[in-house]
């Protein structure tokens, strides 16, 4: 058979020899699920100056090699769930981003800089949170007794003054939440320090918000974080969102990422990728195809 004439990728332009519409390089980026969303999401992204792909949400050339590094590659539906509608973005913002439609993301980002700036909570009106669902739906754990008979019969909560169970450290609502997860322990001196008095609440130390204490679909559902990822002592309370969007990033990485994207978002400036370097960052290596 008569080999094909050279011809150029669809994407970047590359000569090709074969018969394949794209060449090698821009073809590892692409699945034969969303085949099409892949390339045309790809043919947006390429900047024929800089020969490279930016990102969408950032404006960055991203890293096509190292899979660990938190600028490669990656797709993200610009409404989660919704097949055919892809862009380009880096991985960390991938991340980031969540379950949040394009619109929601920007929305939330520059709400959340606004907010942290004006030493307010933050408005959850800015976004309908629409493709929220929630964390992972864990079975609950039979709670062990803490009824101690060298405790009194009633005293005041560890975590919130109110009055507690029968010879327990804690009131009953108190001992739900400290005992949901693993290392329970762990939890008693977050939640003490989330315990607003006046309000009569526990308060997210990212946004402010209150949190919700039963529904686990509420963006506001209340989980643990470490300001520094995976520190021990760092524990927080925080909003399942904003637990969700820190990712892997230290408190002041993920307040320097917000305000840049803030910015970028609002005027349009570049995006300054020197401003975080990723110190905490931790992402699976993923094998190439047909790698280990």
């Amino acid at each position: 058979m008569k080999p094909p004439p050279p011809h150029p990728c669809k994407i970047c332009q590359a000569t090709i020899t074969t018969r394949a519409e794209v060449c090698p390089r821009c073809r590892r980026h692409i699945t034969n699920v969303e085949y099409t969303a892949h390339l045309l999401a790809l043919l947006a992204a390429w900047d024929p100056v800089a020969k490279g792909f930016r990102c969408f949400y950032t404006g960055v050339l991203l890293e096509e090699n190292d899979k660990s590094d938190p600028w490669y590659l990656a797709f993200d539906h610009r409404i989660p769930g919704k097949k055919g509608d892809l862009v380009v973005c880096a991985r960390w913002v991938n991340s980031m981003k969540t379950a949040l439609s394009d619109d929601e993301f920007r929305a939330v980002i520059i709400e959340l800089d606004r907010s942290r700036k004006a030493k307010e909570p933050f408005n959850m009106a800015v976004a309908e949170f629409k493709y929220w669902k929630g964390p992972a739906d864990h079975k609950p754990k039979k709670l062990p007794s803490l009824a101690s008979p060298r405790l009194p019969e009633v005293g005041e909560c560890f975590v919130c003054d109110r009055r507690t169970l029968p010879h327990s450290q804690f009131c009953e609502e108190c001992r739900k939440i400290a005992f949901r997860g693993d290392h329970p322990h762990e939890r008693w001196d977050p939640l003490k320090a989330a315990w607003d008095e006046i309000g009569q609440c526990f308060v997210c130390y990212i946004t402010g918000l209150e949190v919700e204490i039963d529904d686990r679909k509420d963006p506001r559902y209340i989980t643990f974080d470490h300001s520094i990822p995976r520190q021990a002592g760092t524990l927080r309370v925080a909003v399942a969102f904003a637990n969700m969007m820190k990712t892997d990033l230290s408190e002041e990485e993920f307040w320097l990422v917000v305000g840049e994207l803030a910015n970028h978002f609002r005027t349009g400036r570049p995006f300054n990728r020197d401003i975080i370097k990723f110190q905490y960052w931790k992402r699976p290596r993923t094998p190439r195809k047909g790698g280990k």
